[in-house]
């Protein structure tokens, strides 16, 4: 028997449905009726980035039963992170990565011509990193795909292999964080897409 199913899955939406390229990352990203998207710059990047957003899920057990079941499948939390290669080294991504503070002109180690940087002995509010997100844009760039984190912390510290004839490499990685005073059995991401045909 024939069939009349195609043979692939492209369509003439195709080209606008297909993410493409390294897009650029803020913080502070948000959006304002008058203006639309804006933020801050976090800062270049090279060898691009991930964005990884996960679901927790506990699947009810049965005595008895084989196999997962329809029904019996629960959401038990989940989480966001972002690995995000930065070519540059400011002091601005020093102070997130490291969760550190400057050191002024009170301190045995301060050096004058020099910002110096310490890590804390605890997180305040302003290590957080207010909507985080991610921008970027489908192949045809007729859409942009925008991933924004209520509040990203560094976890993973400053980090980076300095190498014979290569610029460094600093990488970051940041979890999404949840505030109190919002919705704590979602996700804090979330992911907006420019609406337009998708099929």
């Amino acid at each position: 028997m024939t069939t009349t199913l195609p043979t692939h899955g492209i369509t003439e939406a195709t080209p606008s449905n297909i993410p493409f390229g390294a897009g650029a990352w803020f913080k502070n990203l948000k959006f304002s009726e008058g203006t639309g998207w804006g933020g801050t710059v976090l800062g270049a990047t090279s060898g691009g980035s991930s964005i990884k957003i996960t679901n927790e899920i506990k699947d009810i057990e049965i005595d008895g039963v084989m196999v997962p079941v329809k029904g019996l499948a629960l959401m038990a939390g989940g989480g966001g992170e972002a690995e995000v290669n930065f070519a540059e080294l400011t002091p601005d991504i020093i102070k997130h990565t490291m969760l550190a503070e400057s050191l002024d002109e009170t301190s045995e180690h301060y050096v004058d011509g020099f910002d110096c940087f310490q890590t804390k002995d605890a997180i305040e509010d302003g290590d957080y990193i207010e909507n985080l997100g991610f921008v970027g844009w489908t192949a045809d760039r007729s859409k942009q795909i925008i991933a924004i984190m209520d509040y990203a912390l560094c976890k993973g510290g400053l980090q980076y292999d300095p190498k014979n004839k290569e610029n460094i490499i600093v990488k970051g990685t940041f979890t999404a964080y949840g505030d109190m005073k919002n919705d704590l059995n979602r996700v804090p991401v979330r992911v907006y897409y420019t609406k337009g045909t998708s099929v």
